[in-house]
C-alpha cells in the first residue's frame, strides 16, 4: 500500500476535498443527498485515491472574541487505512458531531463554521525533542494509554516555543507538564488548506 509521502494537491483537489467535507457534515443534518451527488461528481486522481492520514478543522467567527476565528472541532486520524477521499468523508463528521470539547454542530451552524484540511505524511519516531521544528513539525505523544497530538499550525497560533509546546501537550494527553521526558514522541507534517486563507489548527 502506498501512503502518502507529500500530498501536494492541486486547487482542484483542494477544493473537492473540502466540498467533499462540507457535504458529508451537511448529510448527517439533513439526509438530503448532497453527499451522493458531490461523490458522484467526484473525479478522483491518483492523489485522491492514494491512502492518507488527515485531520478536519472547523472554526467559527466568535462574536465574544471580536469576531474573531475559534475552533469548533477537530478530528483526525494518525493512520493511513482509507483512501484520502473517503478518509475525509468518514472524518469530517466527527469533527462536526463527536468532538468532545464541543457540543455536535446543529444545523444553522453549518454554514456560519469553516472548512480546513491538514493531509498528514506518515510519522516519524523522534530521539529527542530538539529534532522538533516549532510551525513545521505536528507532534504525537504517546505514554502507555495516554495520547495526544498537536498539527503543527498550533503552536504558531497559540506563540508556543518547544517547551510549551511540548507541556501542553503533556497536559491534553492528561499528564504533567513534565511527562513528556518519558514518552514516545513522533513528528510529522501535514499539507494544510481550507476554505479560508486561515490554516486550520487544532
Amino acid at each position: 500500500m502506498t501512503v502518502i509521502e507529500s500530498a501536494d494537491l492541486s486547487a482542484v483537489e483542494r477544493r473537492a476535498l473540502l466540498d467533499l467535507a462540507r457535504a458529508a457534515i451537511g448529510e448527517r443534518l439533513h439526509r438530503d443527498g448532497r453527499l451522493a451527488a458531490t461523490v458522484a461528481g467526484l473525479r478522483i486522481t491518483p492523489a485522491l485515491a492514494r491512502p492518507a492520514a488527515l485531520f478536519v478543522t472547523l472554526k467559527q467567527a466568535d462574536p465574544a472574541a471580536g469576531g474573531r476565528s475559534v475552533l469548533r472541532g477537530c478530528i483526525g486520524v494518525l493512520e493511513a487505512t482509507r483512501p484520502l477521499y473517503s478518509e475525509v468523508v468518514e472524518t469530517a463528521p466527527k469533527a462536526a458531531f463527536e468532538d468532545p470539547r464541543f457540543p455536535p454542530l446543529a444545523p444553522a451552524e453549518l454554514d456560519a463554521v469553516t472548512m480546513g484540511l491538514s493531509v498528514l505524511t506518515p510519522p516519524r519516531r523522534l530521539h529527542g525533542p530538539g529534532e522538533i521544528v516549532v510551525g513545521r513539525d505536528g507532534v504525537q505523544l504517546v505514554r502507555g494509554s495516554a495520547r495526544s497530538v498537536f498539527l503543527p499550525q498550533v503552536a504558531l497560533e497559540q506563540g508556543w516555543d518547544r517547551e510549551r509546546l511540548l507541556a501542553h501537550l503533556s497536559r491534553k494527553a492528561g499528564l504533567a507538564d513534565q511527562d513528556w521526558r518519558s514518552a514516545e514522541l513522533f513528528a510529522f507534517r501535514t499539507e494544510s488548506f481550507g476554505e479560508t486563507d486561515q490554516l486550520p489548527g487544532g
